[in-house]
């Protein structure tokens, strides 16, 4: 059996519910839109800055608020679409624009609060639909640098572990990992972890699994030294959620919760057997 044939998933795990924590999964999104916000009111963006302070602070922090909460639905809805997590050009254009559709709309009703502005013409609804769309094309990357490497790195990562042992590991609390996941997953026990481009798949003891948008290699330094290790460059696994082993050409297969199963390269085979997951 070849490395890629056991690296296939075995599993089809239910829907993973699309529930998300705002704090735990998006605090940084929102954290980044009111600061935007907050330097636009400074600036007076616009043609803002006849309003007063606190009321152009208000229109400002509404808009930007509303698009990261708007932000919040259209990333998790298009990451679990998935078709395309590898390719950021196009991902990050299409997140955009589904924002900036809806938030025109906002920022139509909310000019009108606070400036008394007619219906725009065609023309000008045009004109603040580019805007609407160029500001959120610009928070979409800069929330998609800050919560995800570009692919070239997360595969330069990933390759430079393929001739490494499982990496030493700092004891982190187990919470600051599950944090990232879905409420009602936080308290699930984590069994396996499957890199899948620039997202990760947790699968959890239960038999579902979610995605979150994570390298593999920081993933692992969020999880508590003695809890797994790393068993191939794609998969990180509990050590007490392996319940058989197979083993072939200097490769294994680690049988965890039927029928998921994880792969061993040739890479971490002697570092696992030498502590003892192989025997």
């Amino acid at each position: 059996m070849t490395e890629n044939a056991v690296h296939e998933p075995r599993v089809t795990a239910p829907p993973a519910p699309k529930a998300a924590s705002f704090g735990a999964r998006h605090r940084r999104g929102f954290v980044t839109a009111a600061l935007v916000g907050l330097l636009l009111t400074f600036v007076g963006a616009l043609e803002t800055g006849e309003l007063p302070f606190l009321p152009r602070l208000a229109y400002w922090e509404i808009l930007m608020l509303s698009g990261a909460l708007i932000g919040l639905g259209v990333t998790e809805g298009v990451g679990n679409w998935g078709r395309l997590r590898s390719r950021p050009a196009l991902e990050i254009p299409l997140i955009a624009l589904l924002i900036a559709l809806p938030l025109t709309f906002m920022v139509i009703g909310t000019s009108n609060l606070f400036f008394r502005t007619s219906p725009p013409s065609l023309e000008a609804l045009g004109i603040m639909f580019g805007i609407t769309f160029a500001i959120s094309m610009v928070m979409t990357a800069i929330n998609y640098m800050v919560n995800s490497p570009a692919a070239a790195s997360n595969m330069a990562a990933d390759t430079s572990n393929i001739s490494q042992p499982p990496p030493v590991q700092t004891s982190l609390q187990t919470s600051r990992f599950n944090d990232r996941l879905p409420l009602n997953m936080q308290s699930a026990k984590i069994i396996a972890l499957q890199a899948e481009d620039h997202y990760l798949r947790v699968h959890l003891e239960d038999g579902h699994s979610t995605l979150i948008l994570m390298r593999l290699s920081d993933a692992i330094t969020e999880l508590p030294a003695d809890s797994g290790a790393q068993t191939h460059r794609s998969w990180w696994v509990a050590k007490d959620a392996v319940h058989g082993v197979t083993k072939g050409e200097g490769r294994a297969i680690l049988k965890l919760n039927a029928p998921l199963e994880a792969p061993v390269s040739r890479s971490f085979y002697k570092a696992l057997n030498d502590a003892g997951w192989l025997v």
